[in-house]
């Protein structure tokens, strides 16, 4: 079934959301529910209305915080300033704090595993600001050896990167982001449509070329990010779409020989953006891991 998504699910999902001032930007975050805090990191080049489907289920369960990352969505950069992973777990401190969450749960996918990699380090090394309880990951270059970026992704990245982000056209940029869905999940039409919008976010195409360089930032911090999670003794999951050609049934297999203390759960016919094709059957994992039995995590 093709994905389905519409502006005004976005719209919905924001018409809730508040605003938390962090140097020079206004970032946008969406807090709900109830119980153990749980939070939300999206990937690349979405934002946190990604996750409205689970979050719907969620919220009975958690309470949610589910922030755009600096420069993505509706988080705007005015200065037009690069930020990098560091930055983002910086960020997220410190929108934690002005929460007054001391401790939380996370549900990170795709970059958001890369700066879920950062908090880790940092709560191994005693210098996390708060404790992470529990990790439940998806699709994304967690080892970045393995990583297999697409080829707009190598574009953006190269010294060629701000002018393609400034010239490429809706129709090709998508086109390029559907292939990474399951076969039967990739967005047309009106699905198309909101995630375009979702992905050039408040600060245009340009920041395309600015976000991507988290890619660099994990080549630079490989043995740092790739070793916190195998020195923590953290409860980690992989709910992973197997059909993602960027960070699918590979990396399950790496994980598996590289890390045998990380459950990894594939979905079969799943691309990359689990939460967006398969939201109730990643509900039914997350419910599942966290040994869930209908009462709110506390």
């Amino acid at each position: 079934m093709a994905l389905k998504l519409s502006q005004t699910d976005i719209d919905n999902w924001y018409a809730s959301s508040s605003t938390f001032s962090w140097r020079g930007n206004d970032v946008s975050y969406r807090v709900a529910g109830d119980g153990a805090p749980m939070l939300l990191v999206h990937g690349f080049p979405t934002a946190g209305c990604d996750w409205m489907d689970i979050a719907a289920s969620l919220e009975q369960y958690f309470r949610l915080v589910a922030p755009d990352m600096l420069d993505y969505g509706r988080s705007l950069n005015p200065l037009g300033k690069t930020w990098h992973i560091n930055d983002q777990a910086d960020m997220i401190e410190a929108l934690l704090d002005s929460l007054d969450v001391g401790r939380c749960h996370l549900l990170i996918h795709d970059v958001g595993d890369t700066v879920g990699q950062e908090l880790i380090a940092r709560q191994n090394d005693e210098a996390l600001s708060f404790t992470i309880d529990s990790v439940v990951l998806m699709n994304g270059g967690i080892f970045p050896a393995h990583h297999r970026p697409r080829s707009a992704q190598k574009l953006l990245l190269s010294p060629l990167g701000p002018l393609a982000a400034r010239l490429v056209g809706k129709q090709r940029f998508m086109s390029a982001l559907a292939e990474v869905f399951g076969p039967g999940t990739r967005p047309g039409g009106e699905a198309l449509d909101a995630l375009w919008h979702v992905s050039v976010g408040v600060n245009g195409k340009s920041s395309l070329a600015r976000r991507i360089q988290y890619m660099n930032d994990r080549r630079e911090h490989e043995a740092r990010w790739v070793g916190a999670l195998r020195e923590t003794d953290l409860r980690m999951v992989m709910i992973n779409g197997v059909e993602d050609p960027v960070s699918g049934a590979h990396l399950c297999d790496v994980i598996e020989r590289e890390l045998p203390s990380m459950t990894v759960i594939r979905l079969p016919g799943i691309g990359h953006f689990p939460p967006l094709e398969a939201p109730d059957e990643c509900v039914r994992h997350i419910l599942a891991f966290h040994e869930l039995d209908g009462q709110p995590v506390v």
